[in-house]
């Protein structure tokens, strides 16, 4: 949870990056590309950089003690835990004594057995396939399931939050007192546009990147919240809600014929996003040790693939079934709710861990 309230920092970042750079008016051709440079290219490079600039930083890291050991390099392993003792305490003159490092009995095998492509595809299959029979299969859909809904809202319909929030904010600016989101999404389809009608915008209205930073302040301010009461409540209240309340929302969203109210129902359903570090910690409790990281790897491999089936349905039908498009992400939405009453355990409150 701290991770995620970490990560949601940053993110009100990029509604003021993109308010900088995106409504600027300049542009210019790059022949050997045959491409014209307008604003919002020059935003998606800065995006990168963070992402490429991190992978240039991890070059002078070492690796991880644990993959020394799997490779039987006992000696890499004990100088990456003393500089990591160094690196945390600041303390150079003094390097941490390490006798002996013990490994768990399934993780320890010898330099050899790692060489070659067929032992590790061997590896990787003795690390997964457990995870798709008894007793861990019901548990492996189940998860994946809640993160591929969650990931089909939070990541996939957020494509289209920008245009879709910008065109609720022209048309209450146009003094439009009464008319649904999907009645103002279906006036702006392009397939339907008059041949005078731009079909391109190439800015936001100002309001938009408002309610863009609005709706990441609600992300920080909320992973805090639920950071702080989830040893209270348990995991299982926080999901409910979450998912129920954020499905619900949606569906008033096409409903209301209100823009103001249709523009906060809408950024409500995308607050879904909270329960993928939740379904990702009830996942770690789910699996022994040595399944864990690829349970929890394999669930959120399934959300990614929720974000790009739920982008590429919403850019199939969205313009013309709106309402259909809603319908079946917040029926996700309801279901996973429905689904997170079968985790194994769910009831059971967080206990914090003793010293």
């Amino acid at each position: 949870m701290a991770a995620s309230f970490v990560h949601s920092i940053g993110c009100p970042l990029l509604p003021g990056l993109a308010y900088i750079i995106i409504n600027q008016s300049w542009a210019f051709t790059i022949p050997i590309l045959d491409i014209v440079y307008r604003p919002w290219r020059l935003f998606l490079v800065i995006c990168g950089l963070p992402g490429f600039i991190s992978a240039l930083a991890l070059l002078k890291f070492p690796e991880s003690p644990k993959f020394d050991l799997n490779q039987g390099n006992v000696k890499r392993a004990t100088e990456t835990i003393q500089w990591m003792h160094r690196f945390n305490s600041g303390n150079a003159e003094s390097p941490l004594q390490i006798q002996l490092i013990l490994g768990e009995a399934e993780v320890q095998p010898s330099r050899d057995h790692f060489k070659g492509a067929k032992a590790v595809l061997e590896l990787i299959w003795n690390q997964t396939a457990p995870l798709f029979k008894r007793p861990y299969l019901h548990k492996t859909i189940l998860m994946c399931f809640l993160q591929f809904g969650t990931y089909i809202t939070a990541h996939g319909m957020f494509m289209f939050f920008p245009g879709l929030l910008d065109q609720l904010v022209k048309a209450q600016e146009a003094g439009i007192d009464r008319i649904t989101l999907c009645d103002i999404v279906y006036a702006h389809n392009p397939l339907e546009a008059s041949a005078d009608q731009p079909t391109c915008t190439q800015s936001l209205s100002l309001a938009t990147y408002g309610y863009s930073i609005t709706l990441d302040i609600i992300y920080v301010l909320g992973f805090l919240v639920i950071g702080l009461l989830v040893n209270a409540v348990g995991r299982l209240a926080i999901l409910v809600f979450v998912f129920t309340g954020c499905g619900a929302c949606g569906v008033l969203a096409v409903l209301v014929d209100i823009p103001l109210l249709s523009m906060w129902l809408y950024i409500m359903m995308m607050m879904s996003g909270f329960t993928v570090s939740v379904v990702s910690a009830v996942t770690v409790d789910l699996f022994p040790t040595s399944l864990r990281a690829m349970a929890v790897g394999i669930s959120l491999m399934c959300g990614r693939i929720g974000g790009v089936f739920g982008t590429n349905l919403a850019g199939l039908l969205l313009d013309s079934q709106c309402e259909l498009t809603f319908g079946i992400t917040c029926s996700i939405l309801l279901l996973c709710s429905v689904l997170s009453f079968f985790i194994p355990n769910i009831n059971k409150k967080v206990q914090p861990e003793s010293s």
